[in-house]
């Protein structure tokens, strides 16, 4: 790829752009990565524009995944996930005032987390403990290092994932 480029480059019209989309792999042409912009796909900006982002079909959430379990309880905690993913990434914007130390969430969280919800509602009736501990402590709290991080996401699952949501 690199060296067709290169051969090209000569006739090229100076206007001429090429995008390529590509996920991260080490068998990926170093020069040809250095030799091009980069643009990354960052979350989105603002409280709704994430939720929004979540429930862009063929994200996150879609029709598909919301008519997988039959309960009403099943949409309203995907909904409460999908905040709390949107809160907990928003966070990150303010620093020091947002989380003690910055860490790196994506939607591969959320997704394990509705996986999670999926696999234990079809087991029967949901324990709210479990599902918390689950949320706060492995699935999001792995990568939480900092005590007082802890504390804030524990708070936020007791609040957003109870029988109340």
């Amino acid at each position: 790829m690199e060296s067709l480029i290169n051969k090209l480059k000569g006739g090229m019209d100076p206007n001429f752009r090429l995008f390529i989309t590509a996920l991260p792999n080490p068998e990926f042409p170093l020069g040809l990565l250095q030799m091009c912009s980069k643009v990354t796909n960052d979350p989105p900006a603002g409280l709704r524009a994430g939720l929004l982002r979540s429930y862009t079909p063929g994200v996150m959430v879609d029709q598909d995944r919301l008519e997988r379990v039959d309960t009403p309880l099943w949409r309203q905690l995907i909904f409460a996930l999908c905040f709390l993913h949107s809160i907990v990434q928003e966070r990150r914007k303010f620093g020091p005032l947002g989380w003690c130390i910055p860490y790196e969430y994506n939607n591969g969280d959320l997704q394990s987390c509705m996986l999670f919800l999926e696999k234990h509602l079809y087991n029967g009736e949901i324990s709210w403990g479990t599902f918390q501990y689950m949320v706060s402590d492995v699935q999001y709290g792995g990568k939480i290092t900092d005590s007082l991080d802890v504390r804030l996401f524990r708070t936020y699952t007791k609040e957003w994932l109870t029988e109340r949501t």
